[in-house]
């Protein structure tokens, strides 16, 4: 899991560009003396000393780093594994700034959405720039959103808090999927699922769609797309049947509705006006 937050070194640089920006990027590069990663610029400047395990590109203007303690041959080289339950993470600026340092003992860090997410003892919470305490770390899962609105799961069950730590929806659903801003209304929906049972809430928890038995795969702004029976179609928001449930995949662009149908592919509007057909490849 760890390996998965900590983006992939790149150890090869001969490309680099400078970018147009108050500070250029720094590049991690692997010292084969020291058997640690530094950050360079791209002309070879050493801004940060060589000293990390595990080192990230830009990342929304941070650098994730990690570092631990290894074991030695009997040659006296360094053995690759880490010592387990060793690995520290950190968080560099532009700058090759430390803005959150080894001795906070994150067991780790991720950047969601422009969002710092810090972890400890199996628990999440957000920080901003200055390593200060936003979300506490009490949360078994945070998922930034849009804007100021962040899903959250306590307990077991998941409602949506802002970035006061204000709880806006309760607490009370088995899963919250993204948020879709309805652009007409200005307002964002959700689906929710409790159990068997599937709705649709806006941002403050009220129900657009109430529970049922349904399944919801999609949202648009005025319809959602169903599946029943391993097919889908399309309803509005009291579920009334605007295209039956009857084609074999889905998929929504923002724009417009595609299904398949026999080797066809059909393009909906949103309402569910049939815009073209074509075959598939």
């Amino acid at each position: 899991m760890m390996r998965k937050t900590i983006i992939s070194i790149l150890l090869s640089f001969p490309y680099f560009l400078v970018f147009a920006q108050k500070y250029p990027d720094l590049f991690p590069v692997s010292d084969r003396k020291k058997g640690y990663i530094g950050y360079y610029l791209a002309d070879g400047t050493n801004v940060v000393p060589p000293q990390f395990c595990s080192a990230s590109n830009n990342t929304d203007g941070y650098y994730l780093v990690s570092r631990a303690e290894h074991e030695y041959d009997k040659s006296g080289r360094r053995k690759e594994e880490h010592v387990p339950g060793t690995e520290k993470y950190g968080l560099l600026n532009r700058k090759g700034e430390w803005i959150i340092n080894f001795e906070n003992n994150y067991s780790m860090i991720g950047l969601t959405n422009g969002f710092v997410m810090v972890f400890k003892n199996d628990l999440t919470g957000i920080v901003n720039d200055k390593n200060e305490i936003l979300i506490p770390i009490e949360y078994e899962t945070l998922d930034p959103m849009y804007s100021n609105l962040i899903a959250a799961k306590k307990n077991g069950k998941k409602g949506i808090i802002d970035l006061d730590n204000k709880t806006l929806v309760p607490f009370q659903y088995d899963e919250i999927y993204s948020f879709y801003l309805v652009k007409s209304k200005n307002r964002y929906h959700a689906l929710v699922r409790v159990g068997d049972q599937w709705g649709v809430i806006d941002e403050k928890g009220k129900y657009i769609v109430e529970l049922n038995d349904t399944e919801l795969v999609t949202l648009t702004d005025t319809s959602v797309i169903i599946q029943k029976n391993g097919l889908y179609g399309l309803s509005d928001f009291k579920l009334k049947t605007i295209i039956p449930a009857e084609y074999s995949e889905q998929l929504f662009t923002g724009e417009e509705i595609q299904f398949l149908k026999n080797g066809i592919y059909y393009f909906f509007s949103p309402s569910g006006k049939l815009l073209r057909k074509e075959k598939a490849n």
